[in-house]
């Protein structure tokens, strides 16, 4: 492993204060936010002034679930309606069985209405509908579309762009995660969901997204990045062999409009950067945050997002809630398969309800593996 340099302090504040009580945190956090969508990702902006949804299909699966197919129309200002764009959107609700079944053998369950997972990608999770939660999935390109080396800008920024010219900075991550957080608007118009019980996962550059978006919305109550990596959990200046590192995503050749147009830059000067990605995860705390990895995933950066979980830590061992910090770490490469998705739900089934977990949400990424010294610092007593 290379460190470019020790994790910095999230708990040194921009005026070279500290952070000694949650107030102070308060206050810090809104200044990691600031840093991370001014420097990292790039302004976004709030929902559309009107959004339309039609159904365009609906039919029952093998397993009894239900699978609708959504069409979103967006006008983000009532008053210029020629300027609108739209995606397809995929709802899943699990079988009324499923769902009978889990009211039966679980405490609490659907007293509320059931949990649900806003998913970035196509995936269906069995696992998780087959226990009562219901998924809404969405593919990140019908936004911004993707092409290594070649930029496209997809219908949201064409269409903010007319509206309020040179307004928002932000690359395609944000364009992504925007998407994301208007599902999280229509689920919280369900009257089937607990609103207190909503994830959001993706893998990836689906998985930056799905950080991202957790990270800024308080209401999603469960975030799980999976080999998200670079710009995602993965550690800028903790670096495994043979990674993705910052001039690699931002390499004109690749992908260097995922983040905020002037983050290239800072290539070759992460020991300069005012951040590194705990502090992006530190915006989830106290709510639950799970990266789920798989340890031959090296372009991913498995070694790095181990030493962001750790220097993410102390935030949660601050705001008193140190269980909810977690990692899992699999056999295998980039991929999010059954496992990835069984240490979900167990981890949401733990947080949601109680239930005692089989999985360790703390192991290493690799028993008697040594690892430099990631920081130093230790969180406000």
């Amino acid at each position: 492993m290379k460190l470019i340099k020790e994790l910095p302090n999230p708990f040194l504040m921009k005026d070279g204060s500290r952070v000694v009580t949650e107030e102070d945190w308060n206050q810090r956090r809104q200044e990691i936010k600031d840093m991370m969508i001014n420097i990292q990702y790039g302004s976004i902006p709030s929902s559309p002034e009107e959004v339309k949804i039609k159904h365009l299909e609906s039919k029952m699966l093998d397993g009894g679930e239900t699978q609708e197919e959504l069409y979103f129309e967006f006008v983000p200002k009532r008053d210029q309606p020629e300027i609108k764009f739209g995606m397809n959107v995929t709802v899943l609700f699990p079988s009324l069985e499923a769902v009978k079944k889990r009211k039966m053998s679980v405490e609490g369950f659907g007293r509320n209405g059931i949990p649900a997972l806003i998913y970035v990608g196509k995936s269906v999770f069995h696992d998780l509908l087959q226990s009562g939660y219901m998924m809404i999935c969405y593919e990140n390109n019908q936004l911004e579309p993707i092409e290594m080396g070649n930029p496209i800008v997809g219908p949201v920024r064409q269409a903010y762009e007319k509206l309020e010219p040179g307004k928002y900075s932000w690359g395609s991550i944000s364009v992504w995660a925007w998407g994301a957080l208007q599902l999280l608007e229509y689920i919280l118009t369900l009257a089937s969901v607990d609103k207190k019980q909503i994830m959001i996962s993706g893998h990836s550059r689906n998985g930056k997204t799905a950080l991202l978006a957790g990270a800024l919305d308080d209401r999603i109550a469960i975030v799980n990045p999976a080999g998200s990596g670079c710009a995602g959990a993965g550690s800028y200046l903790a670096l495994g062999d043979d990674c993705e590192d910052l001039a690699a995503l931002t390499d004109r050749k690749r992908w260097w409009t995922w983040t905020h147009p002037d983050f290239e830059k800072w290539a070759g000067h992460e020991k300069d950067l005012p951040f590194d990605q705990h502090f992006l995860m530190g915006l989830v705390a106290p709510r639950p945050l799970l990266r789920t990895e798989g340890r031959d995933d090296l372009w991913a950066n498995p070694e790095g997002t181990y030493a962001s979980f750790s220097a993410t830590q102390p935030i949660y061992d601050f705001l008193g809630v140190p269980e909810r910090n977690g990692i899992h770490i699999r056999e295998g490469g980039h991929y999010q398969g059954e496992e990835d998705s069984g240490a979900l739900l167990a981890f949401a089934d733990w947080h949601f309800f109680n239930l005692s977990p089989k999985h360790c949400f703390k192991r290493l990424l690799q028993e008697g593996m040594e690892f430099p010294t990631f920081f130093r610092w230790t969180h406000p007593k």
